[in-house]
């Protein structure tokens, strides 16, 4: 039956095709900043965008940010369909969590207590963001560490052209889960400014499976609170101040793991994001200096014995601190060469704690303080556009990294504009990531580590209709990742440590289409290929463990009649191999779901909407031993005054 519907959605998608599409990016001429740190269009570029517009992000009001991102091409994260709060693993375009980096307003906010440097997605609330920018590709030359595979950078709301312009969302829905909104933005001659606050409180549903249905698993729970702020001062004309400032935490209940119930474990995470940064502009030259705060804190408690088994009470303490400091310009040498550069420091640093009591006694290992590392980095690009349909980058960074020394990256990225309607392009690009410092300083760290070096290949085409309503975006990418850093156990001593080994290659393709339905809507799909392969101490190995080889995501927005808009989607997640350590059978089976969401514009003010989700009640598991969502409602109301 699975594999019937796959047929059928993947008919489907190649129909769609025949009469040419359009992808996420609107047309040849949409503006991004994400592909080299400028206001870009399309057309000038060969870098692979996707943007989310905040049309799209009102139609999934009620969902997350991961939600979201999911259902674009060439990603999957687990856990987005879980229990909120569930660890969110980005896997961008097949490689490991850790190697996408997460931007917020384009400043990266790694967790410096991660022992992958990832961001945790849970801290973004959809009520916050204006849009977000999806570029694919290795990009550590303009983005740095941990852009091996691409980036996400979620842009914030700013302000309006009014003097107040208030804002909010109220929505229920299934799991008794509430998510409340407020915001306000404005302009006041010099100053503008938008703030916005977001709560989210969920009873959720028991994190664990229960396979047998008679074992009465809690249900873990979510508590959010989010806080956004905004601000700008224009000083004069060339010159104008900005500060940001985001504060959030979040509570949910975890289980003891796979199968295992837990009815008094919890963790508690706090994560706070202060910037402030001056800027000048002008017809030649625009220049950014600004400084970054981040702290991310997590607290994990068990203390009772509700499980059993051998622990009786664990505490475990996380913080990651992170400055960035950074000064960024773009000179114009004329209309078609610019000239992209910048200076960046990173320095952080990491304390963590852990302790326990069980029937063998109690037991405590500590990070301190000293696990801290600095990184600096000097990026150049070269951008040169629209000369007789031809646009091309080159450019370099160097990193300067205070435990393991230096290295660096490039990248070459030509495309070529057919005509107005039809572009080809080639990216040439390498990438790194650096050590995390609980690789570095833990019990089992190791100081002699290299950064993981990446080689990264895309070649593509994307093509316009006439009347820029239809499109379609191919693209192929291979990728080779040398200086693996593995956990290594000797087998002889069985002493552990991080080490510099394995290689990984990976590959695939992606399509992104869009056709538009006369007046009434339009037709978007996605279909991703990615395959890959280890190779451990020259042993060939499949490990795109968790991750399909094939997805397919479809949705109709449809409008018709004034005011209504009705959207069902269709998504596809085809088999992947269990995680290395998880329990059941090596191949995970494929799985579908449909949702549909119906949103009315009441007034010019006011909007409500019902969101269904997994209409067909399909059961599914991204994780093994762990549920994900059933069917479940969610209604509200959103205004804008």
């Amino acid at each position: 039956m699975k594999k019937n519907l796959f047929v059928v959605a993947a008919g489907l998608f190649i129909s769609s095709q025949l009469n040419a599409q359009d992808s996420t990016a609107k047309s040849l001429g949409e503006v991004f900043v994400t592909a080299n740190r400028i206001e870009q269009k399309q057309r000038t570029t060969g870098k692979v965008v996707t943007v989310i517009d905040q049309a799209t992000i009102q139609r999934n009001a009620g969902r997350t940010v991961s939600e979201i991102i999911n259902q674009q091409a060439s990603v999957f994260i687990n856990g987005a369909n879980n229990t909120l709060g569930t660890n969110q693993d980005v896997y961008f375009r097949g490689a490991v969590s850790g190697n996408v980096l997460i931007l917020i307003d384009g400043v990266p906010v790694g967790d410096a207590s991660q022992v992958n440097n990832a961001f945790d997605l849970n801290h973004i609330s959809t009520g916050m963001v204006e849009r977000i920018e999806i570029l694919k590709g290795a990009q550590s030359t303009m983005w740095g560490s941990d852009a091996v595979a691409g980036v996400i950078n979620i842009i914030t709301k700013k302000a309006g052209r009014k003097k107040a312009e208030v804002n909010g969302l109220l929505s229920y829905g299934s799991y008794n889960t509430l998510r409340a909104n407020a915001g306000v933005g404005g302009k006041l001659n010099a100053f503008s400014y938008n703030v916005n606050y977001n709560f989210t409180d969920s009873k959720g549903f028991s994190s664990a499976q229960d396979t047998t249905g008679t074992k009465n698993f809690d249900n873990d729970g979510f508590k959010q609170h989010n806080f956004v702020a905004n601000l700008r001062y224009d000083l004069s004309k060339n010159f104008s101040v900005k500060g940001f400032s985001n504060f959030g935490q979040y509570v949910n209940g975890i289980d003891a793991g796979a199968y295992n119930d837990d009815a008094d474990n919890n963790v508690t995470q706090k994560n706070r994001n202060n910037g402030l940064s001056f800027l000048y502009n002008n017809k030649k030259l625009s220049l950014t200096l600004s400084q970054n705060f981040l702290t991310n804190t997590r607290v994990y408690l068990d203390d009772s014995a509700s499980v059993g088994g051998f622990a009786k009470y664990s505490r475990g303490s996380y913080e990651g601190n992170s400055s960035i400091t950074e000064l960024s310009g773009n000179y114009r040498f004329i209309d078609q060469l610019s000239l992209v550069a910048g200076v960046q420091n990173l320095a952080q640093n990491t304390t963590q704690s852990y302790k326990s009591i069980s029937v063998y006694g109690p037991y405590e290992s500590a990070l301190g303080d000293s696990a801290k590392a600095n990184n600096f980095s000097f990026y150049a690009s070269l951008l040169a556009t629209e000369l007789a349909g031809f646009n091309v980058e080159a450019g370099f960074r160097i990193n300067s990294h205070s435990i393991y020394g230096t290295n660096a990256t490039y990248t070459f990225n030509p495309s070529y504009n057919i005509d107005d309607k039809t572009r080809v392009f080639v990216n040439i690009s390498s990438g790194y990531k650096i050590p995390s410092l609980y690789q570095l300083y833990s019990e089992y760290g190791n100081k002699e580590l290299k950064p993981e070096a990446t080689q990264n290949y895309e070649i593509g085409v994307q093509s316009f209709s006439a009347d820029r309503k239809n499109s379609i975006r191919f693209v192929a990418f291979k990728r080779d990742i040398k200086n693996l850093i593995i956990f290594y156990t000797d087998m002889t001593t069985y002493a552990s440590q991080y080490i510099n080994r394995d290689e990984q290659h990976d590959y695939g393709f992606e399509v992104e289409s869009s056709i538009g339905l006369g007046k009434i809507g339009n037709w978007t799909n996605n279909f991703t290929y990615i395959d890959g392969e280890g190779k451990n101490d020259n042993v060939k190995v499949k490990n795109l463990f968790r991750r399909p080889n094939f997805s397919f995501n479809s949705a109709l927005t449809l409008e018709p009649i004034k005011g209504l808009t009705v959207m069902p989607s269709f998504r596809f997640i085809s088999t992947r191999l269990k995680g290395a350590y998880d329990p059941g059978p090596t191949q995970m089976p494929a799985y579908y779901t449909i949702d549909l969401y119906t949103g009315y514009q009441a007034t010019k003010n006011l909007r409500v909407f019902v969101d269904l989700r997994n209409v067909t009640d399909q059961e599914y598991y991204d994780v093994p031993g762990y549920n994900s969502r059933k069917f479940n409602v969610t209604g509200g109301v959103s205004f804008q005054f």
